[in-house]
């Protein structure tokens, strides 16, 4: 399967990719998504999850066709048939990229099959060094700049599309193990949520 990158306004990640969705027939593409990511924010003294773009600006598309852009019986051709992306591309509201390997496998292993960056749990000792840390953040452990525990997140450098960029991935800490997660409309134990992680972090 192939990825590409659909450069888009910001804020508008999710119309193009449901325009993809609802115009494009289904057998010529696997999926076509916008990659999120889980942050904590703390609010009266609770930690709420938060769920927000990863990328704004973008969206992603999957299919099997490697054809250039140029080949008339591409799915790229085809898909420049469909009015709605038509006007979109006509209008410089969106622009297709082919991504490289290196950087799908690098989205694939910290977003997975749901598109969603989830929580990283952090163990760090009295000294702030870190001891262990779950996935998806442990797939980037080398490539951590630096951790703004109070605000719940690190910051990764990871160059991706050609140029390196920094990249906030949200983080959970064993002294939140007490406290009760909002999670939307559920409330979870973070205790439970962090032993879970914790078992992965040291696998």
């Amino acid at each position: 399967m192939s990825w590409y990158l659909l450069k888009t306004w910001v804020g508008r990640e999710e119309q193009v990719a449901e325009e993809i969705r609802r115009s494009v027939p289904s057998y010529m593409y696997k999926d076509c998504f916008v990659i999120y990511q889980e942050r904590i924010w703390r609010k009266r003294q609770e930690s709420v999850v938060h769920v927000e773009r990863l990328f704004p600006g973008c969206a992603f598309l999957v299919c099997e066709e490697t054809d250039s852009f140029e080949n008339k019986h591409s799915f790229f051709t085809q898909l420049k048939r469909t009015s709605a992306i038509a006007e979109l591309m006509a209008c410089g509201d969106l622009t297709i990229f082919p991504m490289i390997e290196e950087d799908v496998d690098f989205l694939s292993r910290i977003s997975g099959e749901s598109h969603i960056v989830r929580l990283s749990y952090v163990l760090k000792d009295e000294d702030g060094k870190i001891r262990k840390m779950s996935d998806p953040l442990k797939a980037c452990c080398g490539q951590v700049e630096y951790y703004q525990f109070k605000k719940r997140y690190a910051m990764v450098r990871h160059r991706l599309w050609g140029e390196d960029r920094k990249i906030v991935l949200g983080i959970i800490l064993k002294e939140d193990a007490n406290q009760k997660l909002l999670y939307g409309d559920r409330e979870v134990s973070v205790k439970t949520l962090s032993r879970i992680d914790d078992d992965r972090a040291t696998r």
